[in-house]
């Protein structure tokens, strides 16, 4: 049984429904956890910063490697949702997680994500020399 239910649209507050309708506009679709998410706007707009993030590595990197590199980060802090996320996302574009076979850049991303999830402050100089080349 769920211990906070979904807002109701129709009896939240202006505030609500104005972040609600901004995650419509922006991403199309409304999911129960963005719908829980939401009895605090704040909480869903922190939890939308990863799309934020998402498009800013876009230029530079395809959607697999962000979502391999989202995962990584995702399961070295055992964060379920986001790796059921991320799982989701790699297997809705035909993808099975558990057989991807990494790039090496890839795999130099997710070493890099587990890194910054493991100690931020201690990422090995080996990954950093990696990244810059």
């Amino acid at each position: 049984m769920a211990h906070l239910s979904p807002i109701d649209y129709a009896t939240a507050s202006e505030e609500i429904r104005a972040e609600h309708d901004r995650e419509l506009a922006l991403r199309g679709r409304m999911t129960n956890m963005k719908r829980i998410l939401l009895h605090s706007p704040a909480a869903h707009r922190i939890y939308a910063e990863w799309f934020t993030l998402r498009d800013l590595l876009r230029p530079t990197l395809d959607d697999r490697a962000i979502w391999l590199f989202s995962k990584a980060i995702a399961e070295t802090m055992r964060a379920e949702i986001p790796v059921t996320f991320f799982r989701r996302a790699l297997i809705h574009n035909g993808l099975d997680p558990e057989a991807i076979m990494p790039s090496a850049d890839e795999a130099l991303l997710i070493s890099f994500g587990n890194a910054i999830a493991a100690d931020a402050n201690d990422i090995p100089d080996e990954i950093w020399t990696a990244l810059k080349t």
